[in-house]
């Protein structure tokens, strides 16, 4: 047949058809021809591109310049906690590994148990204690919460504008319920700021060992931190945790002081009665000088109960009490690090992305208008 003769002079195979790409679709020569096209947008656009990325540095060389660095000090104290009967079967180690959440039981709701107590060094009411402690620093005497905001930069960045608590400090030792409001803003805002500097946690998984760290913008400021912070921690931790048996030592030693006054006002009736009746034989007089003995002998042995019993109550207090451990104190001199802006480096980046933008937007325009 004819139309089996024909054939197809683009197609020189009759069996292969010939296939155009999908709209949608480009072909590898076109990528290349495109990638090849680079370079002549660059030769076209590179004045602009340099004006823009210089400008971009510049701005971020001035922003740099114009902004002071900051220089931090970084310590750390490692410590362990034990030494304190848990009372729960498993002694000082069933306490230790609860403490720091290493026990394979069901988590417990002490908040001195696993990463309870993680959160609970780093709580507000706790680091209010430290700041609220005297220590000697330069051989003065000083409140450390007003040390801070001296040196710690505060009064410089959150404070600048603010002349109210640029002049602020604290005339005192405080409670938190005895604070005035501007002490309550003062707090608030160191609080904030100190959340970011602290942080504690578990060097290793396998051991018991916790480590405190901070770091502040003076040496000084963050070494007196670090071990006054550890003492409030421990002191803290020591009182609540025996909180239960203090309260049955100074109910036993009420007691015992009780009946000390009881017996010693009973002794001095008996005294006195037997004082004025040496010489009478009556049995009334008798009857009673026997009952004022028979309560002096009571009251005695009460007594010498009670102190045996206060006394055994305070060895226990000392067997519960958890004792904390200092593996590796704080040592000077710490860590220095500056820490400068990063102006010059975002700046350049940026200018470089919004040129690229600006030169793609330059070109599509260019090629529209090509084409029209």
């Amino acid at each position: 047949m004819a139309s089996s003769n024909l054939t197809d002079t683009n197609n020189p195979s009759p069996l292969v058809a010939a296939r155009s790409l999908p709209p949608d679709q480009i072909s590898p020569k076109d990528v290349l021809y495109r990638i090849s096209q680079i370079k002549y947008v660059f030769l076209r656009n590179w004045k602009l591109l340099v004006i823009l990325t210089a400008l971009g540095a510049g701005i971020g060389f001035i922003y740099d310049a114009l902004h002071k660095t900051r220089t931090t000090y970084t310590g750390s104290i490692m410590f362990n906690l034990g030494g304190g009967s848990s009372g729960n079967g498993f002694g000082e180690l069933g306490q230790l590994a609860g403490a720091f959440g290493l026990s394979s039981g069901a988590p417990d709701a002490n908040i001195f148990v696993g990463d309870n107590f993680l959160i609970y060094a780093q709580s507000r009411p706790v680091v209010e204690k430290t700041l609220m402690k005297h220590d000697t620093i330069h051989g003065k005497d000083t409140l450390l919460v007003n040390y801070y905001i001296r040196h710690s930069g505060i009064r410089d960045r959150e404070w600048e504008e603010n002349d109210s608590l640029r002049a602020f400090y604290f005339k005192k030792e405080k409670k938190p319920e005895e604070y005035t409001k501007m002490e309550q803003l003062a707090m608030a805002d160191i609080y904030a700021r100190i959340k970011g500097e602290i942080a504690i946690k578990q060097p290793e998984r396998k051991s018991s060992f916790m480590e405190l760290s901070c770091f502040m913008e003076d040496e000084l400021l963050t070494a007196t931190f670090l071990s006054r912070h550890l003492k409030t921690i421990e002191e803290d931790y020591q009182k609540k945790q025996t909180k239960k048996t203090r309260e049955m030592y100074d109910m036993l030693n009420t007691r015992a002081d009780s009946l000390a006054r009881i017996l010693s006002g009973t002794e001095n009736q008996l005294a006195q009665f037997m004082d004025q009746n040496q010489q009478v034989v009556v049995a009334q007089a008798r009857i009673k000088e026997n009952k004022l003995t028979r309560n002096s002998t009571f009251l005695t042995t009460l007594y010498y109960q009670a102190l045996q019993q206060a006394d055994n109550m305070r060895l226990s207090l000392i067997r519960e009490t958890p004792l904390f451990t200092i593996i590796e104190p704080v040592t000077l001199p710490l860590f220095r690090e500056v820490l400068g802006t990063q102006g010059l480096q975002i700046g350049t980046a940026l200018s470089f992305i919004l040129a690229i933008i600006i030169i793609f937007i330059r070109e599509t325009y260019r090629s529209i208008m090509k084409e029209e």
